[in-house]
């Protein structure tokens, strides 16, 4: 693609960014709905610094289940027009990761929750895809209209 192309090509980008700020936001507050009080929900917590130079990861949210002290970390991925968002999530299956995220964040033993919003993520292609790949860890795949939110916050229940 030559510089003309790209130059005339749409900004998808900042698009995605609008539609990905708005799958976290609306998770976070469905699940904060069905998740009882000794349960905190904090959006948008601050970098995780887990490599030199003050580099790290930045996660959608956490819930924090008070009672415990144990904190499980939420990523989010929202999609409406298909992509593969979803790819990105897969550094959160790294054993040394978790280990990390273990030791110095306070988490529970699995420290990730997955999760998958938006029209892109009821076709059956990417449904396979994330059950097969996925399969034994925390992900949810988001009903339109959030309509197995209950059952998610059942399942994060029983993690955390």
């Amino acid at each position: 693609m030559g510089v003309q192309s790209l130059s005339e090509r749409g900004n998808w980008q900042k698009y995605a960014r609008v539609i990905g700020d708005a799958g976290e936001h609306t998770f976070a507050y469905a699940i904060a709905k069905h998740l009882p009080e000794h349960y905190d929900i904090v959006y948008k917590p601050k970098k995780l610094v887990i490599y030199s130079g003050g580099k790290g990861i930045i996660l959608d949210s956490v819930i924090i289940n008070t009672q415990t002290g144990k904190k499980l970390f939420i990523e989010n991925k929202t999609g409406n027009n298909g992509g593969n968002a979803h790819e990105r999530v897969y550094k959160f299956l790294s054993e040394p990761l978790k280990r990390v995220m273990r030791t110095q964040f306070g988490t529970v033993n699995e420290p990730f929750f997955l999760v998958f919003s938006g029209q892109t993520f009821q076709g059956q292609k990417y449904k396979d895809e994330i059950n097969l790949l996925l399969e034994d860890s925390n992900y949810a795949i988001i009903e339109p209209e959030c309509e197995n939110i209950q059952q998610v916050a059942q399942q994060i229940m029983e993690i955390v």
